[in-house]
């Protein structure tokens, strides 16, 4: 074969590859995150990291949210109940969603550093808000949700953390 032949098959490799991409022509593997050892599982968000949230169904055959990383699945637990959601994650890997109580209120959570807290215990107590469903977290720790207002009404919250030191200086 001549060198000029040797260079234009490598330049159509390479223009190939360059166009193809261009175009969206990508090609995909699949992985099987699996379940928590029941039948079904959904996925509903990925971080750049490629860790998934979502939910699958237990071998008891209830709802559980899920943290998939590192190629395993977690099961995040509840708050007493015995189902759980988890809709979205961020970069930093805190998911949220929204599980049941014992006592079988519906209430939103921040899956954290291996824990579930509870996000009404993340707000003022004489706030009035029932924060039910966290549907959206974003890099910072703002979280977007909805709950029952004050007022009894049905509406949409956005949560903004307060960092420790200016929590500590509000108290004071």
């Amino acid at each position: 074969m001549k060198w000029w032949n040797v260079a234009l098959t490598l330049v159509a490799l390479v223009f190939s590859v360059a166009v193809g991409n261009a175009w969206g022509v990508v090609q995909y593997t699949v992985t099987d995150l699996g379940t928590l050892g029941g039948t079904d599982s959904f996925a509903y968000r990925i971080n750049d990291s490629g860790q998934v949230v979502g939910q699958a169904i237990r071998a008891s055959t209830t709802y559980r949210g899920f943290l998939y990383s590192g190629g395993v699945m977690t099961d995040l637990g509840t708050l007493g109940g015995s189902v759980s959601w988890a809709f979205d994650i961020n970069a930093g890997g805190q998911v949220v969603g929204y599980t049941y109580t014992s006592e079988g209120a519906k209430h939103a959570f921040l899956y954290s550093a291996g824990a579930m807290s509870d996000l009404n215990s993340l707000i003022s107590d004489g706030s009035g808000w029932i924060l039910e469903e966290a549907r959206a977290i974003n890099d910072v720790g703002q979280i977007a949700g909805q709950g029952y207002s004050p007022s009894g009404q049905h509406h949409a919250f956005l949560l903004t953390p307060i960092p420790p030191g200016v929590l500590r200086l509000l108290h004071d």
